[in-house]
């Protein structure tokens, strides 16, 4: 219960909207940002006027609604305004991340429209999604949207980025993918935090409630995971993954009335997480962490210790990479 409730109960916010610089000249992605924490984000990096904004998500009519209220927006607390209005700053891209043809055609759709990448935010996930719930290619879809998706999309976009961290003009360490982890209170399934011989967690004991949760915490551990492979595998990169809280978003709409319930009562705004995700992307001890994990609001933290374990002594990361690959190749 302990583990549970810092989950709301965290420590204080370490790096704040005031404290993000200039982002001129700067592009970055977000998954989800149409709503809660990554409209929150948006919001703040277009207040520290970066160059472009883009807002993935699976609903355009969402993605209007977010251009136009950040574009109304007052900055954030300690802020000043962005030096001149610009929609064109904003961008929204169609993504659904458990259809990998459409994962596909957003990453090139990007690709046609810009030459550099600095930080994407792989924020976009589902939780507890209902019993028997599959993807468009028929895998299960807790892992088919927070893992397949996000790493099929970081396929993409991985050449982009590591020729902008290559940029003469781009500081080191601020070229950044950041991994939408969970917190510690549930333990994954498995030994690394992954049931390896079935991922998608079909057995009887992981029918029911108990059996949504664990494909949840199974996926957030997996995220953990490919942050740290991708710290080894491409190290011109900053990799990181983050828990960003309890924070009020409607990503607990599958759980049981009474979890919603505490869930609404005990968490926080969605700017909490944003400033979680803002130290993940942007702050200096990430980039001297590599493949570490972020925890609410905002400082290095840790994981599972047996997600841990597995990536430090039985390489599970180059294990995951290989079972992405496999899922996902044929749309690279």
């Amino acid at each position: 219960m302990a583990t549970f409730l810092r989950s709301y109960f965290p420590s204080k916010p370490t790096f704040l909207e005031k404290d993000v610089p200039s982002l001129k000249g700067k592009v970055f992605v977000i998954t989800g940002g149409t709503g809660g924490i990554g409209l929150e984000l948006a919001r703040i990096l277009y207040h520290a006027n970066a160059n472009k904004v883009y807002l993935l998500s699976r609903s355009p009519e969402s993605g209007e609604i977010a251009i136009e209220y950040i574009m109304n927006s007052e900055p954030p607390l300690g802020m000043r305004p962005r030096s001149s209005p610009q929609r064109e700053a904003l961008c929204f891209l169609k993504l659904d991340l458990a259809d990998l043809s459409s994962v596909k055609e957003t990453a090139e759709s990007f690709l046609k429209l810009e030459t550099r990448l600095d930080v994407i935010w792989h924020n976009a996930a589902v939780m507890l999604a209902p019993e028997g719930s599959v993807s468009k290619q028929g895998h299960e879809l807790t892992f088919a949207t927070n893992v397949f998706g996000p790493y099929l999309l970081q396929h993409h976009l991985t050449p982009i980025m590591l020729q902008t961290a290559r940029n003469a003009d781009t500081p080191k360490g601020s070229v950044r993918v950041c991994w939408a982890g969970s917190g510690t209170a549930v333990a994954p399934p498995g030994q690394d935090g992954i049931v390896w011989e079935d991922w998608g967690l079909g057995p009887p004991e992981f029918q029911g409630f108990n059996g949504r949760t664990m494909r949840y915490t199974q996926s957030k551990a997996a995220n953990a995971i490919l942050a740290a492979e991708m710290a080894k595998v491409h190290p011109d990169i900053i990799s990181c993954a983050f828990n960003p809280g309890g924070i009020k978003t409607d990503i607990a709409r599958h759980a049981p009335w009474y979890l919603q319930a505490f869930h609404n009562l005990m968490s926080h705004p969605p700017r909490f997480g944003a400033l979680t995700e803002l130290y993940a992307g942007l702050s200096e001890d990430v980039a001297k962490r590599n493949g570490c994990f972020v925890v609410p609001f905002g400082q290095i933290g840790g994981t599972v210790p047996k997600v841990e374990e597995g990536i430090l002594q039985r390489n599970s990361g180059a294990k995951l990479w290989d079972l992405c690959n496999e899922k996902v190749r044929d749309f690279y």
